[in-house]
């Protein structure tokens, strides 16, 4: 059997607890600061508490065989970087992290150990965008002509979020999902330009932005970051192509809690064919994404769905992001 050891036992971290309990990953621990949090976490995966992750690993190294990181954005370099001196393997949430140097230094240490790593990109994972990735990969859509990626959510309630050094604000948070799928989608970008607004203690939380890849396609993406509190989260991905165009909707409660009950739609249409609607999933992506990297661990073999140098790529497209925001030019990726 698997093991693991959790980094955080807030939304995130008990978002993978769920997943790990229902494909049989032994949750050995939890690290969390909150008291309540990790008691709470322990009664109900029946599993050691330790208030940092430092004394987690101390204490379990021996006992596990990955870390996995579900905590703030700023704190993900160390604890990739801990799993490595231990020469445990590691799957951290996104976003990769807020520097290229941070990354850096992950991949170096992750290389260095051996550690099977990986960043947990959702919507890799997600049954709709997926079957999108293997659209385009079959070429069904003929030349792409543009691609249109939308995410609209709340400001989630824990205050780090709004803190841009903590958290890196929407640009970082919700958007590089988009942005990091299109790149999954197109490779390479080539250049960026980018428009939008500040909101709490001075984040990018409001933002259109436009990418040009390296093959020539276009593509746009939005991300708002605290819309009203009576809107549902949604997001959207519409593939514009000569042969065919694809459209991704789903619309769901709260930042995600909902999602069992979202509202979702995934419609094909073909030149000369009848409007195709895809079966949708009702399984949950994040469990889909840890029970993917916890067979790479039992394979010993490094993930291909996700794959971090790749990721790395993304948030060089996010910097270049925000340096269009605050210079108002294209950049150059």
């Amino acid at each position: 059997m698997v093991k693991v050891a959790i980094v955080g036992g807030g939304f995130m971290g008990t978002t993978h607890a769920k997943g790990y309990k229902n494909i049989g990953v032994e949750i050995v621990a939890i690290a969390d600061i909150d008291k309540k949090a990790k008691e709470d976490f322990m009664k109900t995966y029946n599993c050691k508490g330790f208030d940092t992750a430092q004394s987690m690993m101390e204490a379990v190294h021996s006992e596990i065989d990955y870390l996995d990181v579900c905590i703030p954005t700023y704190q993900h370099e160390e604890m990739v970087l801990l799993a490595a001196k231990y020469n445990k393997h590691v799957l951290s949430e996104k976003p990769f992290a807020l520097t290229l140097e941070a990354i850096d230094n992950m991949l170096e240490a992750t290389q260095k150990s051996n550690s099977i790593f990986m960043i947990g990109q959702v919507l890799h994972f997600w049954p709709e965008y997926a079957k999108i990735k293997e659209w385009v990969d079959q070429g069904i859509f003929g030349e792409i002509k543009l691609a249109t990626a939308v995410r609209l959510g709340q400001h989630p309630i824990s205050e780090w979020y709004g803190d841009p050094k903590k958290s890196g604000g929407g640009i970082y948070d919700l958007h590089v999902h988009d942005i990091d799928f299109l790149c999954y989608l197109f490779g390479d970008v080539d250049e960026v330009y980018a428009t939008g607004k500040k909101a709490r203690k001075d984040s990018w939380n409001f933002v259109d932005s436009t990418l040009r890849f390296k093959n020539g396609v276009n593509a746009t993406a939005q991300a708002a970051f605290g819309i009203t509190d009576n809107y549902p989260f949604s997001m959207n991905l519409r593939i514009v192509g000569e042969k065919a165009t694809a459209e991704f909707s789903f619309s769901a409660g709260f930042n995600l809690e909902d999602i069992a009950s979202a509202r979702n739609s995934l419609m094909l249409y073909r030149n000369g064919q009848e409007p195709h609607q895809e079966p949708t999933s009702t399984r949950d992506p994040y469990e889909i994404e840890v029970e993917y990297f916890a067979n790479c661990v039992k394979e010993g073999k490094q993930p291909e769905i996700v794959k971090p140098k790749e990721v790395r790529k993304s948030i060089q497209a996010i910097l270049g992001l925000i340096k269009s925001l605050e210079t108002g030019k294209v950049v150059k990726i």
